[in-house]
């Protein structure tokens, strides 16, 4: 067989003999391939001079193409959309080969897993890294690996990162002014402004069961102060509104410079509960570069941890 560029006419000639059949005009071709209608129409002239046959008849100042031009536009135009799409698809591969999606629960991201994204860039220049964020506990998908939390069960696909850790935070300056700290009691907490989560989402320890867990009941006249998102309520916590729960693996870096401090030794945890990254579908070689980065740094954050 003789090779395949004696045999096919120049790609530049079938282009424009491809867009001048689908749009009717030389100018509308023109304007699509970001050209000039002299050289679309010289492309044409070249096609019929390369396949010997009149593809396009003038009738007044229109082109009309020839019976021979549209069986062959028909024969060629799915090719020439097959070979563009497969170009496409290689192209958005490689484009896609090294991003990697997370999609995060809101507290985590914002405190745990975003202020390590200068070292992880860093660490992989390759790598795009595109953070979603979801509190949803149903979220699922294969093309995106899920911080998340809940109930913890390692699997294949399942890593544990953090087991849940519970105390009471506040600003220093609240403490100070309610004379509170490390050394107070869950009962003492309990007199004062307590800021949470709205308590829909029943994953989360909330003041009344903490207290529970100490052995205490929410007094049923205390008013709890309510916002949508853990930021909202790390945030009141800051600027001195309350006290709230703190989940240690979040707070480490807030309470190691002292922008929120224990107001009891007291650490709740339920067994079987807390962070956990789910790669789901995902497992390319980047993918499983920034999995393996964050249970190293998931295991850093536990070892400086008080009392691991």
């Amino acid at each position: 067989m003789k090779r395949l560029i004696s045999k096919l006419p120049p790609h530049k000639a079938l282009i424009a003999f491809e867009a001048v059949v689908r749009l009717g005009t030389v100018t509308a071709a023109a304007k699509e391939l970001t050209s000039t209608q002299p050289a679309v129409s010289q492309h044409l002239k070249n096609l019929e001079a390369n396949l010997n046959t009149q593809l396009f008849k003038r009738i007044g100042r229109l082109l009309h193409p020839t019976e021979a031009a549209v069986k062959y536009y028909h024969s060629i135009e799915p090719l020439l959309s097959s070979m563009a799409l497969a170009s496409e698809q290689l192209r958005r591969a490689e484009s896609n080969a090294n991003l990697v999606n997370i999609v995060s629960n809101c507290g985590l991201a914002h405190f745990w897993l975003l202020p390590m994204i200068p070292d992880l860039q860093a660490k992989f220049p390759q790598l795009t890294i595109n953070v979603m964020l979801s509190d949803s506990a149903d979220y699922h998908s294969d093309d995106s690996l899920l911080l998340s939390f809940g109930k913890l069960a390692d699997s294949a696909t399942k890593h544990t990162l953090f087991a849940e850790q519970v105390c009471a935070v506040s600003s220093a300056e609240y403490a100070a002014d309610h004379n509170l700290s490390i050394g107070s009691s869950p009962a003492q907490v309990a007199q004062h402004s307590l800021i949470h989560m709205d308590e829909s989402d029943s994953r989360w320890l909330n003041w009344r069961n903490w207290l529970q867990y100490c052995d205490l009941q929410l007094a049923e006249n205390k008013n709890l102060v309510l916002l949508g998102n853990y930021h909202s309520v790390i945030s009141a916590v800051q600027q001195g509104q309350g006290v709230a729960l703190g989940w240690l693996c979040l707070m480490q870096h807030l309470l190691e410079s002292g922008k929120l401090v224990q107001v009891s030794n007291t650490v709740v945890s339920r067994e079987g509960y807390g962070y956990f990254i789910d790669t789901g579908g995902a497992s390319s070689a980047n993918e499983l570069l920034v999995v393996d980065y964050l249970k190293a740094a998931a295991a850093k954050n536990l070892a400086n941890l008080p009392n691991n």
